[in-house]
């Protein structure tokens, strides 16, 4: 009988917009409340990033490129 293997099952919560104008980066963040899967209301930082598409796409790669780095680092 071959063992298999089960990883956990995880929901990425996410959301995006480009708006005109250059906003306040830093700074207190607004939050967002949602639903997660299990029925439970969570709150969500909302992030800035301010810049041109190129420097906003830069950035939002990084980010997330660190995020993982975290979540990775507390497995």
């Amino acid at each position: 009988m071959a063992l298999k293997l089960v990883r956990e099952q995880l929901t990425l919560i996410y959301g995006m917009r480009l708006v005109a104008g250059r906003g306040a980066e830093g700074g207190p963040h607004a939050h967002a409340t949602f639903r997660g899967p299990d029925g439970s209301e969570q709150e969500l930082a909302l992030h800035t990033i301010a810049g041109t598409r190129d420097e906003i796409r830069a950035q939002l790669l990084q980010s997330i490129d660190a995020f993982f780095e975290l979540v990775d680092a507390e497995e």
